[in-house]
């Protein structure tokens, strides 16, 4: 090979090749060292804006410096050749560790997870996101050192590829987050969600979801609760499937805040091993055998001596030297508690060594009176001592309003809790009637000098009578005599029921349901399924949990058995005015008895169609799902049976 590119990359060999480009091992003539290139595939560079955003994200990714992040020395173009000149890595790509060795030691998930976490941590902090977190992304060197490759970097469309509008990369199916299947918001917690499928991989040697297409995959990321690591291969740390379980928790507040946050969780479980040992977790033994769990083995040269009650003693040394640490199964089991709650350990550790009695978080007691805020303390050893009376307007006489120490400190046992107790609301001021029922907010009214206003009825959760809002708000500052006005709950719409789930039921028994419900069967037709038999309410005109009118009719369709077993055909009619951009990609794709299948895939429609018809061919009742540029526009019930789209 003797082309060279810019006058100093010199392309010797040809070392890998990704649905998008082909990635050679170069040598730097100017610098004289190795380097990898990427080239852009020759196919893809008549495409402007995937070469515009080739060029510029990697430009992007070159400003991370980083031991886990492949490091991109240079972007360029030389004549129809868009190539990226990267740090060669020799060593193997993860996914092919995974899948020759998986599933791993948990000690090596680990150190992997670690090392990928504080790679996602530098480019976070610059802003970046990677968006397609995987195995087949990430390089492991020979000293085993984790690298992250392809940051930001638009990827070719396969069948393990999901994309959004203008054909913008939102990840691997296998990998990326609920939010990226619903083509919504992406922030560094995607890429905390992505980082705990490949930890998830890692351990269990395979991926949590799979499917016959991209779309089954992506709508199980939405949908499907994951099964966790520890039922699949035994021996996994509890702690550490916790943190895989929070990272890939289908809510993004609900995951680490950051990827520092999880890679300091997983340095803890490193930690909790070496103070109690592999052995604290179940199932693990010689051959994966379980044996009976004792956190309290000796732990390298520590011997732990379980000593019920017993603080831990540092000073006391055995026959041999060695120093004897005390730890009660309580302070061990709180050490666990901790790693999984993703408390930072070496703090705890140092409280549980240096402290007997332990510190107390100091409860919330605005609101409530001296003598529940004192019966609340003296259950957890604190003491109450009354402080100022003050005005305010948001709490009623007697009730406290501020506290010292706040809410959440930590303090010692018997630490004194003092406590600032309202006078109610100050002359002139109006007072806080919101939550009030209607009776006691007249009565808080003209206590403090003022005149009951507009009374008027609202739509609320609250019960009925219970003040919504109120004018002038809680407060301000009003001369006595000036009318307030309010609004009250309407409570719960009696006029209004939900609709009870009446498929598979007889037509009796739907009456039944009906009658209890406050409703009544309307028309009732008959039709094949395969799904219910003979008898049985095989469609309902009102959904299950819907709310209708109290009294309304609600029409039935009962099944009259199978039909005839083959295939049948359904029109289907697919409007295009809800495509957002003019030229899209339409994909079809269609579930019935036999399974999964599209019908089009990413087949380019013009909007100024209008619309098109379907032939919908399948067996029994399934689905429609209809995409436009990857975005769900219509998804229906089919019934090819009856010829029913619903």
């Amino acid at each position: 090979m003797s082309r060279v590119l810019a006058g100093r990359y010199e392309l010797l060999e040809q070392i890998g090749e990704g649905g998008m480009a082909v990635v050679y091992k170069s040598r730097d003539k100017l610098l004289n060292r190795y380097v990898a290139i990427k080239i852009l595939k020759p196919e893809f560079t008549k495409d402007l804006k995937l070469v515009d955003s080739f060029k510029k994200e990697s430009q992007a990714a070159a400003s991370l410096v980083h031991p886990n992040i492949v490091g991109v020395y240079d972007v360029g173009r030389e004549g129809n050749i868009n190539y990226i000149v990267m740090e060669l890595v020799e060593g193997k790509i993860l996914s092919d560790i995974i899948k020759e060795e998986g599933p791993l030691d948990y000690k090596r998930a680990i150190n992997i997870g670690q090392q990928i976490a504080a790679g996602l941590s530098c480019a976070h902090k610059n802003h970046i996101i990677h968006k397609d977190v995987k195995p087949h992304n990430v390089l492991v060197t020979n000293d085993g050192v984790a690298k992250i490759t392809d940051f930001g970097i638009a990827k070719f469309v396969d069948n393990a590829t999901i994309v959004g509008n203008a054909d913008t990369v939102m990840g691997s199916v296998h990998y990326f987050s609920p939010e990226q299947a619903r083509g919504g918001y992406v922030d560094e917690k995607s890429d905390i969600y992505s980082l705990g499928i490949v930890m998830y991989e890692m351990v269990t040697g395979k991926v949590p979801f799979d499917g016959d297409n991209p779309v089954t995959v992506a709508l199980m990321h939405m949908n499907n609760e994951m099964v966790p690591p520890s039922q699949i291969v035994s021996g996994i740390p509890p702690v550490l499937e916790q943190i895989i379980m929070k990272a890939t928790d289908k809510i993004q507040v609900n995951r680490f805040k950051s990827a520092d946050e999880m890679m300091e969780a997983l340095k803890n479980v490193d930690l909790i091993s070496s103070i109690v040992g592999d052995s604290v977790y179940l199932h693990r033994g010689n051959g994966g055998n379980s044996r009976p769990n004792n956190p309290l083995e000796k732990v390298e040269d520590r011997e732990i001596i379980p000593a019920e009650g017993e603080i831990v003693d540092m000073g006391k040394k055995n026959k041999n030297g060695k120093k004897k640490v005390r730890l009660n199964k309580v302070k061990i089991t709180a050490i666990v508690i901790a790693l999984i709650c993703a408390i930072p350990v070496s703090g705890l550790i140092y409280h549980l060594i240096s402290s007997s009695g332990g510190e107390i978080t100091v409860p919330d007691l605005s609101g409530k009176t001296v003598t529940e805020a004192t019966e609340e303390l003296e259950k957890l050893g604190l003491n109450l001592e009354e402080g100022d009376k003050v005005y305010d307007s948001e709490y009623d006489e007697g009730q406290i309003v501020s506290q010292d120490p706040d809410a959440d400190s930590k303090v010692k046992k018997g630490k004194v809790v003092t406590v600032s107790i309202s006078k109610g609301a100050k002359e002139g001021t109006v007072p806080n009637i919101v939550g009030k029922s209607y009776d006691d907010a007249v009565y808080l009214i003209k206590k403090y000098g003022y005149e009951v206003g507009d009374v008027t009825i609202g739509e609320s959760d609250l019960p009925k009578d219970t003040v919504i809002t109120q004018t002038p708000e809680a407060g301000d500052e009003v001369k006595p005599g000036r009318s307030i006005d309010f609004v009250v709950s309407a409570g719960e719409d009696e006029s209004k029921v939900t609709m009870p789930k009446l498929l598979g039921l007889t037509l009796e028994k739907a009456k039944e349901e009906l009658k209890e419900a406050g409703l009544t069967v309307g028309a009732t037709d008959e039709g094949t399924s395969d799904v219910y038999s003979a008898g049985q309410i095989m469609w309902q005109q009102i959904g299950a949990g819907e709310s209708v009118e109290k009294g309304a009719s609600v029409n039935l369709k009962i099944s009259s058995g199978t039909e005839a077993s083959g295939p049948k055909t359904v029109a289907l009619n697919i409007d295009f005015s809800d495509a957002k951009n003019l030229v899209f990609f339409l994909t079809v794709t269609v579930s019935d008895e036999s399974g999964t299948r599209n019908i089009f895939t990413r087949d380019q429609r013009l909007k100024e169609q209008g619309s098109e018809e379907l032939s919908l061919t399948g067996t029994g009742q399934g689905t429609v799902t209809v995409l436009f540029d990857n975005e769900v526009a219509l998804k229906k019930n089919v019934n090819f049976n009856t010829g029913e789209i619903y």
